[in-house]
């Protein structure tokens, strides 16, 4: 089983195409048995389209929000997706956080599958999808959301209190920081995922470029970092790849084999609740 990240790993950050080389490489990793899974930062609606440039159909499982939303392809094009799983927290903290350290600041809780709700418009490639401008106060009355984001000048510096005040938070950027429930990450449902077809850890890949692949690239079994993933990346995986715009993935990715290992059965817990 494969977690595959996408911005920076299968196709260059900001793009949408899914190159040639790379797209043929990951239909040879699906045709050999092996099951793959878009693993990204990216939010729901931006995941589709490229799930659909590598042929990936219905029965397909993809992880969004870096962890926080779980989802499966139905092949239905009304609905072509169905969540599974989300993983939600109270924002309000995390936006006060935000908000005593800048006058002014760009937030916004994500609405897996559509857009976004936004205290004030984001610039053009900033967000994905549609804006909802909504009062400040509306953006955390609502209930839990799966994600929420924090823009403004610096913000990258607000990460460790971010994380103190009991959050995950990523910097995607010096002025934008990405806020998921503490200890969600791209690893979270991966584990989950391989646990559910009783794959062993170590008959898990997973390549990535960021630190919001970190936890994931440490746990799988056999691990790819890119060429320009920050040092503790790379250090924390068994391959660099070469830079994406030549699609260096596309080496680590035929080197990929099916295991023979025989799916061990899963532990029966015993006592109330057990299932």
């Amino acid at each position: 089983m494969v977690f595959l990240d996408i911005d920076g790993t299968l196709l260059p950050a900001g793009t949408s195409s899914v190159p040639d080389r790379t797209r043929r490489a990951v239909a040879d990793v699906m045709a050999r048995g092996i099951k793959v899974v878009l693993t990204t930062g990216r939010p729901v609606h931006n995941v589709l389209p490229v799930a659909e440039q590598f042929g990936m159909g219905r029965g397909c499982f993809f992880i969004a929000s870096n962890g926080a939303v779980t989802g499966v392809i139905t092949g239905n094009r009304r609905n072509p997706f169905e969540l599974l799983d989300q993983r939600t927290f109270d924002a309000r903290g995390a936006f006060s956080v935000a908000m005593a350290a800048h006058r002014e600041v760009c937030m916004a809780v994500e609405v897996p599958g559509v857009g976004w709700r936004v205290n004030t418009r984001f610039a053009p490639g900033q967000l994905s999808g549609e804006q909802e401008l909504v009062p400040a106060k509306q953006l955390w009355s609502d209930g839990e959301v799966t994600r929420a984001v924090v823009r403004a000048p610096g913000a990258a510096g607000l990460v460790p209190d971010l994380v103190d005040a009991g959050y995950t938070a990523y910097a995607a950027g010096l002025d934008h920081v990405d806020v998921t429930r503490r200890n969600v990450s791209k690893w979270t449902d991966a584990d989950r995922l391989s646990r559910r077809w009783r794959i062993d850890r170590f008959d898990t890949a997973a390549a990535g470029d960021g630190e919001n692949d970190l936890p994931l690239i440490r746990q799988a079994g056999w691990s790819c970092a890119m060429w320009h993933a920050p040092r503790q990346v790379q250090e924390a995986a068994n391959y660099v790849a070469g830079p994406v715009q030549e699609e260096g993935v596309v080496s680590w990715l035929d080197s990929l084999v099916l295991s023979n290992r025989v799916a061990r059965p899963l532990p029966v817990r015993a006592g109330a609740g057990a299932s």
